[in-house]
């Protein structure tokens, strides 16, 4: 192995474990030099390994933080009132925004961490390497995944990096797809059915099923509805169906921490616990409000929040429905200093002219560490898949049946059970599609998919459903905190960071995408 691979490993193991504030996380230098061979010659330093690589995708540069900062706010169902996201939170994205410089590199660090353990680990003899192979193909899939759908097609790099292979050429989007439905398989046959011989925090075979059904639902919204497809989509989710079960209270699942962790609901889910006192997440003080009582007295920001048309449309569709409870705190809140601070529907402008997200407070939090964990995938979330699938292919008929569980687990997340969401019967097919799409929304807020679900049925939809629902909002107030939607296509996609095209020898100027 390269010296050079051999630093880069070490930014995410051990104490480092790639965890470093913003400003500086793709700025550390390694101080030691690590023997890959030594590490990977056993089953402790394969996991050790292993836990770098979802250090990585748990970071500040990626789910940790940049995730919340930029893609969610971009996403057009979120507001943030930091500025150096207004652009992105404007729909707007510059090629240079603060958040992409972190965020780009970090997707990327990721997958040079799971290359890493893949070219290590295939012709092992360790005990747990199937276990450890599974986990770094499920990753790297999931990775490019993500990269797809944000930036369409992307440099593939599939091997460690070296000074041969450095800049690699922007890839189509059909041969970025290729590669993730391959890990995806891969990890779908090493990794295993359940936790009989493993710990019980990593994920098992029905993740990567679970998210090969979600690309060919992707593609089946790229490609127009083909049936194939999301028969390809409803394939593969169905072996899921009886794997996972809904937990039985909505608003638990997002307590601090605990019980409510690493549920039967849980599909994949990032364990934050893990990585002592060294700073793992801003996600929490990206959502917890300053001078709250749900802050403990550290330092917290409640930049992201949701958009006002967000907030209406669930509280019109199901008043009373405890979910809105659990993820909204509207109207006012207490200040850690003594009264209160009004917020929407209370104010209608300026930066408190919209509600807070609940699900991310933290009373574990001590200001740099946070033992709450953030799940990519669960079982709602697959039960929603089926419902959307089935629609499609046959018609409602068949479908209530996986939509209802999730409003009957929603009802009964009160106590006595709540009149609101009823359950869905006597609906089109074209009903039961629009709706599926809102339930998501509803169920899912703040939880990593937005930015997908509101773009993957295509321009026209993500125009109509989020683009002019914001625009037309009563209360906009353009200039005072509120932004006006742009009505053409570019916010489809981000952009690809400057940096990369200006440094990478194989991409140019044009490489870039639509209206950057």
């Amino acid at each position: 192995m390269k010296n050079r691979i051999i630093k880069i490993i070490v930014l995410g193991l051990f104490t480092g474990l790639g965890f470093v504030s913003c400003d500086d996380f793709l700025d550390k230098q390694p101080i030691t030099e690590y023997n890959l061979e030594q590490l990977f010659a056993t089953e402790e330093g394969a996991e050790t390994v292993l836990n770098g690589l979802y250090a990585r995708l748990a970071g500040p540069g990626y789910y940790g933080s940049s995730w919340h900062g930029m893609v969610n706010p971009h996403s057009g169902r979120m507001f943030s009132n930091q500025s150096v996201t207004a652009d992105a939170t404007g729909l707007n994205c510059s090629t240079s925004n603060r958040w992409l410089e972190d965020l780009w590199p970090a997707m990327y660090g990721t997958i040079e961490q799971a290359n890493i353990v893949i070219d290590n680990m295939e012709n092992s003899n360790l005990a747990n390497k199937d276990f450890v192979l599974g986990q770094a193909y499920l990753i790297r899939g999931i990775v490019y995944f993500d990269l797809v759908r944000l930036f369409g097609g992307v440099p593939i790099k599939n091997e460690p990096t070296s000074l041969d292979n450095l800049n690699k050429p922007r890839a189509s989007k059909s041969e970025v797809y290729d590669l993730i439905l391959s890990d995806l398989d891969r990890a779908k046959d090493l990794l295993p059915e359940d936790f009989s011989n493993y710990r019980s925090d990593r994920p098992l075979k029905w993740a990567a099923i679970g998210y090969k059904a979600k690309v060919y639902m992707q593609l089946a919204g790229e490609d127009g509805g083909n049936p194939a497809l999301w028969q390809n989509a409803y394939d593969e989710a169905i072996q899921v169906y009886t794997k996972y079960s809904l937990h039985p209270n909505y608003g638990n699942m997002f307590l601090s921490s605990g019980w409510n962790e690493n549920t039967a609901e849980a599909i994949f889910e990032l364990q934050y616990d893990h990585f002592g006192n060294i700073r793992n997440s801003d996600r929490i003080r990206m959502y917890t409000p300053s001078n709250s009582t749900f802050n403990i007295g550290f330092n917290t920001f409640g930049w992201v929040r949701p958009n006002k048309e967000i907030y209406d449309q669930h509280n019109t569709q199901y008043p009373g429905d405890p979910r809105i409870a659990a993820t909204f705190i509207w109207g006012s809140f207490p200040r850690a200093t003594g009264g209160n601070t009004n917020i929407y529907p209370t104010i209608r402008n300026g930066a408190n002219g919209f509600a807070v997200i609940k699900k991310w407070f933290d009373t574990s939090y001590n200001g740099t560490t946070t033992a709450k964990n953030f799940t990519l995938f669960r079982y709602a979330d697959l039960l929603l898949m089926l419902a959307e699938i089935e629609n499609e292919l046959n018609g409602p008929d068949n479908a209530y049946q996986y939509v209802n569980l999730v409003l009957t687990r929603a009802r009964n997340s009160a106590v006595p059970a709540a009149a609101q969401p009823t359950n869905w019967a006597a609906m089109t097919q074209d009903q039961f599609r629009d709706r599926i799409m809102k339930e998501r929304q509803y169920e899912l807020l703040s939880e990593g998919q937005d930015w997908f679900d509101a773009r993957r049925r295509g321009f026209n939809y993500f125009l109509n459903n989020t683009i002019i629902p914001h625009n037309s909002h009563p209360t906009i107030n353009v200039g005072n905190s509120d932004y006006l939607y742009p009505t053409t296509d570019r916010a489809m996609l981000l952009p690809i960071l400057n940096r990369e095209i200006a440094n990478n020898n194989n991409m140019s100027p044009s490489d870039q995408n639509p209206g950057y």
